[in-house]
């Protein structure tokens, strides 16, 4: 009886750790890459040098000395791209990432998924007239005033737009 009791609770639990992980979409973990920085690991006011260390070559498409510009296949129709913009003194100022998927619903469901990630890292987004919703924070590496503005663009196909910025910049 005993055993049997230990069994169940073993299920349950399992299945408890399985559901929460259920709710993130496939596609979240790719694109956010580390809970670590603003995304991806990376924080803003981060040199160009440490952002290429944490981003794989393979997926670079474009560099330029202050430009960053990755192209990341998902899976069949399905793809997000990541921009780094850069200052004279080779500070990251803004991050964009922007996903394409062939089903709304991916980004939906997406847009969900980074609501909750930023909302629970920064506190209850805004949502502005033009359908952005925006959080902002201070940067740890040099005191500024960063933007965080996400918005699901979705018309005919799914589109989720992430945008990191300097205020301060």
């Amino acid at each position: 009886m005993k055993n049997s009791f230990f069994k169940i609770l073993l299920f349950v639990i399992v299945g408890c750790f399985i559901a929460c992980g259920a709710n993130k979409t496939e596609h979240y973990n790719d694109i956010l890459k580390s809970d670590k920085g603003n995304i991806r690991g990376i924080e803003i006011g981060t040199s160009i040098e440490t952002v290429k260390a944490l981003e794989d070559t393979e997926f670079l498409k474009n560099e330029m000395p202050d430009y960053l510009y990755y192209e990341y296949e998902i899976n069949m129709g399905n793809s997000y791209t990541v921009t780094y913009d850069f200052s004279e003194e080779n500070k990251l100022y803004e991050i964009e990432i922007a996903a394409y998927f062939d089903l709304i619903e991916d980004a939906d469901k997406l847009f969900v998924d980074f609501s909750t990630h930023f909302n629970k890292k920064y506190g209850k987004g805004k949502i502005e007239e033009d359908g952005y919703t925006i959080w902002t924070t201070t940067n740890s590496i040099n005191g500024n005033r960063v933007e965080i503005a996400m918005i699901n663009d979705s018309d005919s196909y799914g589109f989720l737009s992430i945008i990191i910025r300097d205020l301060d910049y």
